[in-house]
Parts: C-alpha cells; sequence; structure tokens
C-alpha cells in the first residue's frame, strides 16, 4: 500500500524482489508462479516523487482449472502472462509536525496472455493449452492501458511508529478476448481503502503490516471454477536495514500485484498465502565505515569453494572467478561491492558427468545445461568490527536453462565465520535449496588454514541433511599470486561449486582449478 512518505531531492533508490505461493508452484511446479518485479524511485524535489517499475509472470496457473460453471472447456491448464509496467508520481499535497498527506497516480501497460505457453520449451506453440476467457481454444493475448490514484494519509505517532490509511482506485479491465474469439470476464474497477503500520523496533529493524480491501464494482481474485470474487489482501513482514545503503525486506502476503495498479490482486486461480522478498539499494546513502583489512582478511573475502566465508570485499570491488574441472564443469562468477558489507553477484555455468545420476541431477544439472544465478551476499555481524564472529547470508536464485528441464530454485544460506587466530578461521554454514520439486538442505563446514605467507589449506565438508548419501567434500590448496589474484587447485567430490552443486555428491572425484581475481 502507498504511503506519504518520499525521497528528499535528488536522491534515488531501486528495489528488486519476487512474489510467490508457499508449497512450491501448484500446476506449474517447482517453485512456479513468481511474480518478479523492479521498481525505481527519485527524488524530483522534497514535495514530488517519480518512480518506474517492472513486473513479470509466466507461469501457468497455479490452482487446477475445471472451469465448472463455464459455457467451454478446459482441457489442459492454460498458460498464464501478466506483465505490468509504467510510471507513477506522488506529490505531498501537505504536511504537519507529525502527519503527512500524498496524491499518488500511476500510468501502467498491463499485458495480459491466456492460453498457449508461455514457458521456455513450448512458448511457440499456440494452440498447447486454452485460454480461461473464451472457448477458441487458443491463446489470447492482450495490452491493456491501466492505472491507479492513492490519496496516502500518515501519521507519525511515536520516533517509532508510523500509521497510513489510503483511500485509492484501480482501474483495470472488465474483459478480455474481445475480437479474439469472445469477451470472458476479468477484474475491472475497484475502489479501494487500505490501512496499515510500521513499528521501528530497533535502528536497523521495522515491522510493517497492512491491510487492503476492495469496495468494488470490479473484483481482485478468481478460482479454478473462473468464479471472480473480492478478497482483503493482507501483508505482514520486516525490513532489515544491512546499513543506510542496503535493506533487505520479507513478508508473508496473499497480494500478487506488484505495481500500483495491480497490487490489489490476489494469485491468479487462488487466494492463497505466499512470501514476497525484496533488495532495496540506496546509493546515496551512507555506508558502513571503511574496515581496515589485512592481507590475511582480503583473502578470506575471495570466499571459500563449496562452504561460504562471511565476509565481502570493500565497496566498489569487482570480484571474478573462472572454475573447470576433469570431469567437464564449467563455471563462473563476477561479484561486485555495493557497500562495504553487501555484494551483489552473477554466477552460471554447466555440470557435466554427474554420478550415479538422481532426481535432483536430471533435474538442475542435466549434463550441459546452462545453469544462472542472481542473487546477493549481505554481512550482519563482523569480527572485525568487535562482534564475536563474523555472520551473514547469501540468497540466489536462477534456473537450469536445458529445454528439457527449465527448473527454477531458490537457495539460501547462512554463514558463520570465527577466525580464531591470526592464521585459522572456521566457517559454519547451514543452507538450502527449495523448490516444490525436492528442497534438498546441508550444513557446511570449512576452515582455511595459513601456510606461510603465500598458502592457504582449504577443507571442507558438506553434510547432506536429506540424503546423506549425498554429503561429499573439497580438498583445495590455494595460491596467492598477488595481493589481487589468487589460484585454487582442489579435489572433490561434489558435484559442482555452483550453489545445488555443494548438495550434490558424485561418485567419480573431480580434479579441478579456480582463478580468482579482485580489483
Amino acid at each position: 500500500m502507498p504511503t506519504a512518505n518520499q525521497l528528499p531531492e535528488q536522491s534515488w533508490q531501486f528495489s528488486y524482489g519476487q512474489v510467490a505461493p508457499f508449497g512450491g508452484g501448484g500446476q506449474a511446479g517447482g517453485t512456479g508462479n513468481q511474480n518478479y518485479y523492479a521498481r525505481f524511485d527519485a527524488g524530483v524535489t522534497d514535495r514530488l516523487q517519480f518512480s518506474a517499475f517492472y513486473s513479470v509472470a509466466d507461469d501457468p496457473l497455479y490452482a487446477l482449472i475445471s472451469g465448472r460453471g463455464q459455457p467451454f472447456n478446459i482441457s489442459t491448464q492454460p498458460a498464464n502472462y501478466m506483465e505490468a509496467f509504467g510510471a507513477a508520481l506522488q506529490w505531498q499535497l501537505a504536511a504537519g509536525q507529525s502527519w503527512k498527506l500524498g496524491l499518488g497516480g500511476s500510468l501502467e501497460q498491463f499485458n495480459v496472455g491466456s492460453g498457449g505457453c508461455d514457458s521456455f520449451s513450448c512458448k511457440t506453440n499456440r494452440s498447447y493449452s486454452p485460454n480461461i476467457f473464451n472457448n477458441s481454444g487458443r491463446r489470447v493475448f492482450t495490452r491493456n492501458l491501466v492505472g491507479s490514484i492513492a490519496l496516502p494519509i500518515s501519521w507519525q505517532a511515536t520516533r517509532t511508529l508510523q500509521f497510513t490509511v489510503t483511500p485509492g482506485a484501480s482501474f483495470l479491465p472488465p474483459t478480455q478476448g474481445a475480437g479474439k474469439g469472445g469477451a470472458g470476464t476479468f477484474y475491472g474497477t475497484n475502489l479501494t481503502l487500505a490501512a496499515g503500520a510500521s513499528w521501528r523496533l530497533a535502528p536497523q529493524l521495522t515491522l510493517f503490516g497492512s491491510g487492503l480491501v476492495p469496495l468494488g464494482p470490479g473484483t481482485n481474485s478468481f478460482d479454478a471454477n473462473l468464479s471472480f470474487s473480492r478478497v482483503p489482501i493482507l501483508t505482514a513482514g520486516l525490513n532489515y536495514a544491512i546499513n543506510p545503503r542496503i535493506a533487505l525486506e520479507a513478508a508473508v502476503t496473499n497480494g500478487w500485484g506488484a505495481t500500483p495498479a495491480t497490487a490489489l490482486l490476489a494469485l491468479p486461480s487462488d487466494n492463497k498465502l505466499g512470501f514476497t522478498g525484496r533488495f532495496i539499494y540506496n546509493p546515496g546513502a551512507l555506508d558502513s565505515t571503511a574496515l581496515e583489512m589485512s592481507a590475511r582478511q582480503r583473502s578470506l573475502a575471495l570466499g571459500g569453494l563449496t562452504v561460504n566465508i562471511a565476509q565481502v570485499p570493500p565497496d566498489g570491488t569487482l570480484q571474478l572467478w573462472a572454475n573447470a574441472d576433469s570431469l567437464g564443469n564449467l563455471f563462473g562468477f563476477a561479484g561486485y561491492s555495493l557497500s562495504n558489507d553487501f555484494q551483489l553477484q552473477y554466477s552460471g555455468g554447466v555440470f557435466n558427468n554427474i554420478r550415479p545420476a538422481t532426481d535432483l541431477s536430471s533435474t538442475y544439472a542435466t549434463d550441459g545445461g546452462y545453469n544462472e544465478r542472481w542473487g546477493g551476499k549481505g554481512i550482519v555481524f563482523n569480527q572485525l568490527r568487535g562482534a564475536p564472529f563474523s555472520s551473514g547470508g547469501r540468497i540466489t536464485v536462477g534456473r537450469n536453462l536445458d529445454p528439457d528441464s527449465y527448473q527454477g530454485y531458490v537457495f539460501f544460506e547462512t554463514i558463520n565465520t570465527w577466525e580464531a587466530t591470526k592464521w585459522l578461521a572456521l566457517n559454519l554454514n547451514p543452507k538450502i535449496a527449495w523448490s516444490g520439486v525436492s528442497s534438498p538442505w546441508g550444513v557446511g563446514l570449512s576452515a582455511n588454514v595459513q601456510l606461510g605467507r603465500s598458502f592457504q589449506l582449504i577443507p571442507e565438508l558438506n553434510l547432506v541433511g536429506s540424503e546423506f548419501s549425498a554429503s561429499n567434500g573439497t580438498l583445495a590448496l590455494r595460491w596467492l599470486a598477488s595481493d589481487s589474484g589468487a589460484i585454487d587447485l582442489y579435489v572433490s567430490n561434489a558435484a559442482g561449486l555452483l550453489d545445488m552443486g555443494q548438495l550434490m555428491g558424485n561418485r567419480q572425484v573431480r580434479f579441478g582449478g579456480r582463478l580468482l581475481l579482485a580489483f
């Protein structure tokens, strides 16, 4: 729900996230039914804010569509595509000592596709599935001009507690499919009333909750029988500021839309509780104090191989590595430190020759299938700042792009590092790869032992709790060639260094090498 809070003049903010239902992807399978979204906000003046945004979801409808009571037959689960993008303005109309009144509006393009297929493997087959709007049996695709208006009123009750009430309206089309086989019911225009609160529980932690009620005359939800209705949208979550520049947000919600005009929508085909996660970056805000890192600590920030280390390179550092092994795995990594406490990451590559083949490897690590991962690593507590140990987390999203799989998953790990001495660091690394197909989990244990000035010994062990026989180990020797480069030589029976590969064992031992660079 919109609030009356705005960015000050000449400041900007970027956020990225996704929303998905609990319980995997329903009929879509895997982590399907994700709605990805991104938003850019800029303070034009202290009283005027400009925003641009984008969201997209391309998975089949969540609930198995029966279409009971409809004048047409649904024989195959319909594909679903919803894409929204546009811009918004918010103007601060008035403000007092403890309150603000804003006026906001958005203009958006809402592209809706139903039927056919929008997935990687069959998106060119327009008759793959029927649509939910008429009996043509083919895909219906419509470009809709939509919009919203909101009048948020925010009251700062105390230094840490704020309440907001927001009346508004969302203007969505009432039908889809006209001229393409017949018009069928869609959401239509809704007047809305929302209320919420945010409470700063600690300097870096804020709790929030909201409820939005659609008042009609339109709807915001439909079920497996394609019966449209109005349901309240409830959200509760928390925002953790790693520092003033970087924040992470998580919430539970039955909401699905991620733009101003679509924010009132529930999950298409089912009013189901889900989760949302968001990364927020404000480059003009203050960063954490730069750390005085020794050569040893800079080398630890290069990370481990299959077990992570709770350090990131200093703000502005670009980190790269490339990896190959004797059984054909090829992986690469790029990381850029947006803060002294947060690194934005991309990794990708191909698995090869995972034996014995398992349901996991045939889904997530098919031979030659390119895997890509996007995410970030943040440090919450740092031993270099006086904490007893360093601790943080890392999350990535992505998928196996092999057309025979195209399976996605979310990888999450908590990272804990204790520098016991100047030459010994110990790491504890619980991790899980979550999807509706399978969710392997385990705990990584490792050490980094300094051997003289230029070498480190890195033993690692991943105990896989979901399937203990998949547990694996790695032994690496790292040569610190210079302040900006290192080379790892290792032996391992892990399926690979890339995320899911850490939770799969391999009968054959791999011999590999990795080149690491930091600028």
